[in-house]
């Protein structure tokens, strides 16, 4: 009896600190193979193990071993994990994640609206590396380079359970990624997500969330991407056609516009604009500037952000885009257009328009647009909510970084 009180109480100190993954197929303890974990087979791995360990029996579990059963018995039901990422593809989790390694930032800054612990991130791309100020867990690990130049070496010593890959963005590479490390690696679980598309997002952040064993957290930060996207939909739904606003957007470069397949078109319509420009065959062409007076938009928003280095997360500079809205604002002819005469030209950074921050930067388009339909929604409180609900930073917008203007 004394002895089964001391390896009831080991037990307890064992799995009281949650560990991570290994790639070997198969739950430690499911000694019948039938792919369920029961609370009989993981108590009778549990003691094996402590008889093995503190009382000089027999037994081949290790601790990571029963660490990671008492994860996957409480996180995933005793039952492996089946995840179907958004290139349709279904890989098998029977151990929870221990070392990861993205090739997205989007993925990454998912991981952590997730609660994904970050110190099983070890390593991250290249420009996730560049954005200090925002990921500051990832100075100090490896960098693993880009998707169109990866370093695939590196990663291979790293010897992680999971990669992290966009599905949609330059595909035969990041497939090219996949096969190597597969081949290289049969253990490596390759997981291709987007992370930035409205569309599939809710969905991503989910299908995340079961994998990391954070359901309950994926369905808030899904209910609460959704309650801002829904609204900015719901509240552009109704306005007939022929009262929509015209909208001129414009990329980092002079007279460079987006259209049809362009992610910021997207948002554009999402918050009820229409682009004149939407029918051009190139994703991002070039303009004419005439052209853009005799279309005479009610709106202009300017892109800043990476083509455009200032402000967003890097640094607090609203003189930086005034001085883009001004320049703007005094280029021929432009004083004639509505939106000038209007005082409706805006500048909008692409930390908050692109990527997993998409939601921010579309409320603001649809504030813009629509005031008083979208009376009620405030672009700021829902960015300063992410940041400190979900991605757990301490970051003021009051005080720091520039993403909007005026």
């Amino acid at each position: 009896m004394n002895r089964r009180c001391l390896l009831a109480l080991a037990l307890l100190l064992i799995v009281a600190v949650p560990a991570s993954a290994s790639a070997m197929d198969g739950t430690p303890g499911d000694v019948d193979g039938d792919r369920v974990l029961t609370s009989a087979e993981y108590a009778s791995a549990a003691l094996t193990y402590l008889d093995a360990a503190y009382m000089g029996g027999a037994g081949d579990l290790t601790q990571t071993d029963i660490r990671d059963a008492a994860w996957v018995s409480a996180r995933w039901d005793g039952r492996p994990c089946e995840i179907t990422d958004s290139s349709g593809r279904t890989t098998t989790l029977y151990r929870p994640l221990r070392r990861v390694v993205t090739f997205s930032g989007e993925s990454l800054e998912t991981l952590r609206s997730l609660g994904f612990d970050m110190e099983k991130v070890v390593a991250g791309d290249k420009y996730s590396h560049e954005k200090k100020t925002f990921f500051p867990e990832c100075q100090g690990k490896a960098n693993v380079g880009s998707i169109w130049s990866p370093d695939m070496e590196q990663v291979l010593i790293l010897r992680p359970d999971a990669v992290f890959l966009y599905a949609t963005i330059s595909t035969a590479t990041c497939d090219d990624i996949q096969q190597k490390l597969e081949a290289s690696s049969p253990g490596i679980r390759v997981f291709r997500f987007d992370c930035f598309k409205p569309a599939t997002y809710p969905g991503e952040i989910r299908t995340i969330a079961s994998a990391v064993g954070q359901k309950e957290r994926g369905e808030e930060f899904a209910v609460f991407y959704e309650s801002t996207m829904n609204r900015i939909r719901d509240g552009a739904a109704g306005i007939p056609d022929d009262e929509r606003v015209r909208v001129y957007f414009e990329y980092w470069f002079d007279y460079t516009t987006v259209a049809a397949g362009a992610g910021y078109n997207e948002k554009t319509r999402l918050a009820g604009g229409v682009n004149p420009f939407a029918t051009g065959t190139a994703e991002y062409p070039v303009v004419d500037p005439e052209a853009i007076i005799v279309t005479d938009p009610e709106v202009v928003v300017k892109l800043a952000g990476q083509g455009l280095a200032v402000g967003g997360y890097a640094g607090h500079d609203i003189a930086a885009f005034d001085a883009i809205r001004a320049g703007m604002l005094e280029r021929p002819g432009w004083s004639s257009i509505s939106a000038v005469k209007d005082d409706r030209v805006y500048v909008i950074h692409s930390d908050i328009l692109g990527g997993a921050q998409h939601f921010i930067g579309t409320a603001y388009l649809a504030k813009w647009f629509y005031p008083d339909r979208f009376a009620d929604l405030d672009p700021h409180a829902v960015h300063q909510r992410y940041l400190t609900g979900f991605q757990g930073i301490d970051f003021d917008l009051a005080s720091e970084g520039t993403f909007v203007y005026p």
